[in-house]
Formats: C-alpha cells, structure tokens, sequence
C-alpha cells in the first residue's frame, strides 16, 4: 500500500498542471482602443484624450494584456482594429451626470459582432475620472481575461470578517496571518489614500489656502524656497523687478524677514536657492539685465544678513534639480539679435564666482530651446534625469538629454507676468518684448515619480506674445508617460506668478506650497501682492 501510494504520489508531480484559460469568456487578451468621445459641453478633452493610454497601461499591468491603441481620425474604429488583427474592441465615452460623470465604455467582438462587455465607472469630479480607471481596469480584467481580483486589488481593503465559532478544520495560508493593509497594491496602481499602504503612499488630489501674508506694495514676478525643514518651516524667496523680499514660514504664518535692493541686476528675470559650497546651507542666484547687458550674482547668508559674495556673472542661471543625481546649476550666455543664444553650460563654484563648465548635450538651435534657458528645469523621470520646459505655447515638455521632445502637455502652464525688451530698435515699433514664461518647480512623490508645481493659464488667453494671467496653482504628477494634473486650487482673485513646494522630498500628505500672487498691477505705488502659503491634501 504504501508504494502505491508513493506511486500515486509521483505520477501527480508529473503530471503538467494545467494551463490558466486565456480569459473568463474565452477571449485571448488582446484588445483594441479607440479614442474616447466626451459628451460633456464642459471642455475636459485633456483629460479624455489621455485615458486610452492610461486604461491600456493598467491592463497590461493587471492582465498582461497585449493592447493595440487607435489613432483618432481615419479609419474606423472597426475596420482599424480588424487591420490590427486583434479579436476585441474598447470603446468609450466620458458624460456629465448632474454634478459627477460617467465614464462607460462597451467591448465588442469583432469576430461575432456582439456585445462582450460592457463596463462603467463614476467620478464625483474630472480629477476623480483618472482616478476610477483602476476599478474600470480592474472590471476589464476580470470579466473579460480571468484575473481574479483585479477589481478588489484597486478599492481599499475591506474589514476582516467576523470571528466564527466553530474552529476551521482548513489550515488558513500564511499570508492571511498578516494585516490586509500590510499588502501593497499590485504595480503600477496607486494605492487609495487611507488604505494603510506601508510607507504612507498616496496620490495628491487637492491643494488648499492655508493663509496668506500681508500686502507687499510690488508686483511679484515669482517665489522660490530656501532653506527650509521637513515640515516647510524656513525661508522663501520672492522678487519684483528691482526688490527681493525675504519671508519666514511659521506653521501657517507667513512673516517678512528682510528685503534686498542694492547687488541687484536692475531688472530681475529669475531667482534661484541652492547650496553651491557645500555647507548645508542654500545661497541665492539672482539673473537679470543691467540696461543691455546680462548678468547674475551670488548671495550668502552672513549672520542674520545676506551679502553679495560675487557678481557681474555674465550668465542666466537656472538650477535644475535633479541632473545626473544632484542639483546642477546651468548658465546660458546673452545673445546678439536674440536675448539668450548659444549652448546649455554646467557652472561650478570656484569660492569666488561660478566658472563654465562642461556643456550639455541639448541642441539650443532648435525649438523648444531655441527660446533660450529661462523656464527650464528638470526631473528623474524612469530613473533617468530628464529636461522640463515650459515652451512658447505654454505647453510642459518633457526632453531628452539632447532636447528632443518626448511629451508635450495638454493644458497650458507657466503664465509670464513680466517681460523685458531686447533687440534691435525699430522705429516707431521700439525693441521686441519677451515674456519670461515660469518653469516647473520639482518634488518626487511617494513612489518616486516626479510632482510639478506650476501656475497655470487661463484657457481663454490665447495670445502667447503677451503676458498672461494665471488664476490657479495646478499640481501635476508623470504617470504611465503622461503628466495627469493631479489637483489645482480652483480660479482665486488673484493672478498667480510663481510657486514652489516647500518640504524636501518626498511629497507627503499635508505638504505646503507657496505662491506669489499679484494682487493689483500698476506703477510701484499702486502695485499689490501677496505670498499664498497651500497645503496638499
């Protein structure tokens, strides 16, 4: 008896277990989306138009899936996905449902012609409909591919069942002895906030005032954060033409420290704070034009007071970062006919100046570049530094290394609130003017992927020639190869110029932003703004 059990035994090992069937309805995975159509009178096409992507990439992270996207216009959805040679197609549609939307898509069968599915999701707002995706993929997977528990894997983890009475003569696995909220969410989903995922993972869906200063008789051009702790307590760093003004961040107080206006460029462009000798603390690189000429200095806190350390740096700085891991400041020289022209520098401090250093490999000669450094910043991106620019059209690019375009954003952002004029003089025309468009500010996430901060602009401002009013803050994150605008703080009174976020990496729930917002433009006298202090929910 016992050898036959032992030969029982090994004829089960042997025996090749059998295969999982390629999906519940007997459908291989492999399927085709068409753009989605929105039918709402409410301009949300930004949106709509990214959610074949993200819905392709979810189900190839849940079910593997092989997904064929259709481009829009041409050739039917059909007749494209038959070309394609694949057995299914995804259609959808994004509608308006008193204050929410629906998003509901069908999958057909083109074998057959039949209905295989049909599957919707409700969104209380259009940041929650990218959000609803994971339980639309979730449905996707396992009705249609067998991927059991797709559905449950993206909703928060339901409360442990009651305990029974009689003891359960099955042994329970291992894993059921741990916490549900102790498993992490499969790849590629974003955990629900509250979900107890470890490391307090969470996706940012708001940003809301917190407090704001009192008024500053300027117009603020842009905001930058200097040394501050990780709960955003420190200083911040924001400029008008002529005056850099110094504040303190207090929990949710908001107090002058100090302004600057003697070493300073006559015309402040751009302001910047990094810790360029190494000793913990952040120095201050203000850019702008002296008349015709270019230039920036350096400040470093001495005591309680900040002193100009050098100057007359004939560079536009930026500082990008994160750039082949570590902040890098980059310069650009002025131009003949046009304000900034020539190749991207990396600058080093030599404990008097900043030198040139090694130049970067991005093409300047062509667009977006071509416009010069201003606006530029950078991020890891798939864990390779990437360049951020905000171009002439108000787009976010995301540029490889040699300045090549790999996305370019929907919405439009960086409103420019200040220009300068530069050039040739034309009788009865004057010199051309050049708006100073606002770069990304740059944290990580919880996951590591890259969050940006940035003004953004008004829909309805279409001359990109001129300066520009921005009524919100728009937080955005690089998910699944698209920048997803995560939350933005709604139109206010004011016009926003600048922001940037206050806590060191990583972004966590309740993180600060501080804006610069300009109350009341005007000559110096009339001129009012504010510092606007967000928290991030």
């Amino acid at each position: 008896m016992a050898r036959a059990v032992l030969c029982a035994v090994l004829f089960l090992s042997l025996v090749p277990a059998s295969p999982v069937p390629a999906s519940a309805a007997g459908y291989s995975r492999r399927i085709a989306i068409a753009p989605f159509t929105s039918l709402t009178k409410e301009d949300i096409g930004t949106t709509v138009s990214v959610l074949p992507r993200l819905l392709a990439s979810r189900l190839m992270a849940l079910a593997g899936a092989d997904v064929v996207l259709l481009p829009a216009g041409g050739t039917a959805p059909e007749a494209a996905a038959k070309e394609a040679k694949v057995p299914l197609l995804l259609q959808g549609t994004v509608s308006k449902l008193g204050k929410g939307y629906s998003v509901d898509t069908t999958v057909t069968d083109l074998e057959t012609g039949r209905t295989a599915g049909a599957f919707f999701a409700a969104a209380a707002t259009e940041d929650d409909i990218i959000a609803q995706l994971g339980v639309l993929s979730g449905e996707i997977a396992e009705k249609l591919f067998g991927v059991q528990g797709a559905v449950r894997a993206t909703l928060p983890p339901a409360p442990p069942p009651p305990a029974v009475s009689a003891p359960s003569l099955t042994p329970s696995p291992a894993v059921s002895a741990l916490p549900q909220s102790a498993t992490p969410p499969p790849v590629g989903i974003s955990a629900p906030v509250g979900g107890g995922v470890p490391d307090g993972k969470w996706t940012p869906s708001s940003i809301k005032m917190v407090s704001r200063s009192d008024k500053i008789p300027d117009e603020l051009h842009g905001v930058v954060a200097g040394d501050v702790d990780a709960d955003g307590n420190g200083e911040v760093l924001a400029f008008g033409r002529r005056i850099l003004y110094i504040y303190r961040v207090k929990g949710k107080e908001l107090l002058p420290y100090t302004r600057i206006t003697r070493g300073l460029p006559g015309h402040i462009l751009n302001v910047e704070a990094v810790d360029l000798d190494g000793d913990g603390k952040k120095e201050i690189l203000v850019s702008g034009l002296e008349g015709e000429y270019l230039g920036s200095v350096v400040l470093k806190r001495k005591g309680d007071v900040y002193e100009a350390v050098a100057g007359r740096i004939p560079w536009f700085l930026v500082v990008l970062p994160d750039w082949q891991g570590k902040p890098s400041v980059l310069g650009q020289q002025l131009g003949s006919d046009t304000p900034f022209e020539g190749g991207f520098f990396t600058m080093s401090w030599t404990g008097k100046t900043l030198a040139e250093g090694a130049p970067l490999p991005a093409d300047t000669r062509t667009a977006p570049l071509s416009s010069g450094i201003p606006s530029l910043s950078s991020a890891r991106i798939g864990g390779e530094g990437r360049l951020v620019y905000t171009d002439q059209d108000s787009h976010l690019r995301i540029l490889e290394a040699s300045g090549k375009t790999e996305y370019r954003s929907g919405g439009r952002y960086g409103a420019a609130t200040d220009n300068f004029e530069y050039g040739i003089y034309i009788p009865k025309i004057g010199k051309s003017r050049n708006p100073v468009k606002k770069a990304a500010r740059v944290s990580a996430g919880a996951d590591g992927s890259a969050v940006f901060v940035i003004p953004k602009v008004k829909a309805e401002l279409l001359n990109f020639s001129a300066l520009q009013e921005s009524k919100s803050i728009a937080l955005l994150q690089y998910a699944e190869g698209e920048l997803v605008e995560r939350a933005d703080t709604g139109d206010g009174d004011y016009a926003y110029s600048g922001a940037d976020f206050l806590p060191p990496p990583p972004l966590r729930k309740g993180g600060k932003v501080i804006a610069s917002a300009i109350e009341k433009s005007g000559v110096a006298e009339k001129a009012a703004s504010r510092l606007v202090l967000f928290s991030i929910e």
